[in-house]
């Protein structure tokens, strides 16, 4: 029997990428507390950590996203987040997911789609996490349609010099919340995004996965919100 594609990157030994969230109770000492975040993060092999909020649904949602490497329990990463950063009580900050593990703040989202693009060495001039809620009798649809993802779409992406898209999904409050992390590298975003909205795969899968969405209720155009970024 094959493995997924997912599965086949678990085994592969290469980086992984980490999408954690929890409830926001102390939103300054929060935002003062990731700012202060230091230097036990490279002993933890945690690369690249970026941290984003936004009230969704009524709730202040805090977004940890990191990558991981491959040779590592990709499934311990909110514990070694949680012990990189054991200098700061986030019990008195965030509100723990329901499905934490005992003892921990963070839960780790499923990650439940991968893009690498290209110029995977080259500094990123731009990053961000945008959300969504996902219509629970399309999760299947979903899902599916991101285990096959159309070859033209990954090319897509990366002619418009993306890299590094992660798709996180976790129930939360009764709601199925999915989170996309992307970067961009190239040095002309308006030429690009106008490009990746006129290629016609893009279109048509958009199409697709756009009827599986529904935005946030303050959402007034499009299905997606971005987040804010703290760190």
């Amino acid at each position: 029997m094959g493995f997924s594609p997912y599965e086949q990157h678990l085994r592969s030994g290469r980086e992984n990428h980490v999408g954690l969230v929890a409830e926001v109770t102390d939103s300054k000492g929060f935002a003062e507390a990731v700012r202060g975040l230091g230097g036990k993060l490279a002993s933890a092999d945690i690369k690249g950590l970026q941290v984003f909020q936004r009230k969704i649904e009524g709730a202040e949602l805090a977004v940890v996203y990191f990558a991981y490497p491959g040779d590592r329990n990709y499934l311990e990463a909110a514990a070694a987040f949680t012990e990189a950063t054991s200098d700061v009580d986030w019990s008195k900050l965030v509100k723990a997911h329901p499905r934490a593990r005992e003892g921990e703040v963070w839960m780790q989202m499923e990650w439940i789609n991968f893009i690498r693009g290209v110029e995977t060495e080259r500094q990123a001039t731009k990053s961000l996490m945008i959300g969504t809620s996902l219509r629970p009798e399309r999760e299947f649809e979903y899902r599916t349609l991101h285990q096959t993802v159309w070859p033209g779409v990954v090319d897509a992406f990366s002619r418009t010099n993306g890299r590094n898209l992660s798709i996180f999904l976790i129930e939360f409050d009764g709601r199925l919340l999915k989170f996309l992390y992307t970067e961009y590298v190239g040095e002309d975003a308006a030429k690009d995004e106008a490009a990746a909205q006129a290629d016609p795969v893009n279109q048509r899968w958009w199409k697709l996965t756009d009827a599986c969405q529904k935005p946030f209720s303050d959402v007034k155009e499009g299905n997606w919100a971005e987040l804010d970024r703290l760190r």
